[in-house]
């Protein structure tokens, strides 16, 4: 999946946080806006918008705490107020602190916000453009070399790659030999000889899909795909 601009006007939620300093009148607090509530993905560029009121994108400094994940200003993003949060753990939270710039050797805390570190969520398998559980054309699988399976997020607002299929077992109903071994992810020759001794009352099984996702883990999955 590429980036899309687009990506910015989707869900993007603002979480209010900050210090008032009564000594110089009641400041404005800082405002920090990620595209979810309260976590941000591990190991993958996660988009973050933050501003002051009042103030210029220069005299704010935005920092992470404990160098927990990697910051810096958003290439693609509409202004530069825009940027990007990578975190480094998978696991535990990243704290952003947003401090007033006053000199160049002073600055004054506008507040921090803390938020929790996940995982990408498992992607859904597909075979061609069919999602798993759903029927598939078994004279597509035979016929049409380009078949392959696919993994791809959903309901997921971020612009990143598609996840890549390494390999997988295929099997289906009516087989009794053992499953057939296929590496990437379009269907080997083997695999479409084996569907075509297949019926259509059949169900076909994708067990051990290795799946490499974004932030750099492999999952395995597995479908079930009945034929028709």
């Amino acid at each position: 999946m590429k980036k899309d601009l687009c990506f910015w006007g989707v869900a993007v939620v603002a979480v209010l946080i900050g210090i008032a300093e009564p000594a110089r009148g009641q400041y404005d607090r800082a405002v920090v806006a990620l595209t979810r509530l309260d976590y941000v993905y591990y190991n993958v560029d996660n988009p973050m918008s933050v501003s002051v009121p009042g103030l210029l994108p220069k005299d704010i400094v935005v920092s992470i705490g404990e160098d927990k994940a990697f910051l810096h200003r958003d290439p693609d993003g509409s202004n530069s107020n825009d940027m990007i949060v990578r975190p480094k753990d998978s696991t535990g939270t990243i704290t952003v602190h947003v401090d007033e710039r006053i000199d160049p050797q002073r600055t004054r805390s506008r507040g921090m916000v803390r938020y929790r570190v996940v995982t990408l969520p498992n992607p859904v398998l597909y075979m061609g453009y069919v999602r798993q559980g759903d029927t598939v054309a078994l004279d597509d699988l035979i016929n049409k070399g380009y078949i392959q399976v696919k993994a791809q997020f959903e309901n997921l607002n971020l612009p990143l790659e598609e996840p890549v299929v390494l390999g997988y077992d295929l099997n289906r109903s009516g087989w009794f030999n053992v499953p057939i071994e296929v590496t990437g992810s379009r269907l080997s020759s083997e695999a479409r000889d084996m569907l075509s001794k297949a019926r259509r009352d059949e169900t076909l099984y994708i067990d051990n899909v290795r799946v490499l996702l974004p932030d750099g883990r492999t999952v395995t999955l597995k479908a079930e795909f009945p034929l028709k």
